[in-house]
């Protein structure tokens, strides 16, 4: 009697160990990632059609979120290019209609609608562009921890910004999960991505 009951518990236990390993290897021995409680938060601005957007509409789906400008000469191109990169290779294998790319402007006065709708038509014609007037996005990039600081004169035509660099990753419930520093790898945005699927 007592070697059945430790057969069946020595079968039970390896049962759940097996289980166990197959659960870790189906995450990539990936850890998940923690609910950022201090960023974030719905956002209401301009898209690149011109027509008022609220971030809420995009619950349900994993967000990339970017906040930069379209006249910046390095970061923002480069970050885009890895987010259209990433976005791509997860439209192949036919999870991008769960994702959702999102670029922020901090620069009204030459990101119109109009202009943001043909910058992001380079990196992906499903990207979204946000933008509207000044004290609105920087309630925005307050409620995300993005920095931005315009360099130059005020009445300058031209003008730089020295600005923050993250890729907010947010969850299907639009919460901030993950940042990523500019210019992420690709495979490590994809994967993120896929944890939150």
């Amino acid at each position: 009697m007592f070697q059945r009951l430790a057969v069946l518990a020595t079968a039970v236990i390896l049962v759940l160990a097996g289980v166990l390993l197959y659960l870790q290897l189906e995450n990539n021995g990936r850890e998940e990632l923690p609910v950022n409680e201090r960023l974030g938060g719905e956002l209401v601005l301009t898209d690149h059609r011109g027509e008022t957007f609220s971030t809420a509409e995009l619950h349900g789906n994993v967000v990339l979120m970017f906040f930069g400008f379209t006249n910046c000469p390095d970061y923002c191109p480069a970050t885009m290019a890895r987010l259209a990169q990433a976005y791509q290779e997860l439209e192949q294998a036919g999870e991008a209609d769960r994702v959702d790319v999102v670029f922020v402007s901090f620069d009204p006065e030459r990101d119109t609608p109009e202009h943001l709708r043909e910058y992001l038509g380079w990196f992906h014609d499903d990207f979204i562009g946000l933008t509207g007037p000044v004290e609105e996005v920087e309630q925005a990039a307050r409620q995300y921890g993005a920095v931005f600081m315009r360099q130059g004169a005020d009445d300058a035509e031209e003008y730089d910004f020295a600005h923050s660099d993250y890729v907010y990753l947010i969850d299907d419930q639009g919460r901030v999960r993950k940042l990523f520093q500019a210019n992420p790898e690709p495979e490590e945005v994809i994967a993120d991505v896929r944890s939150l699927l």
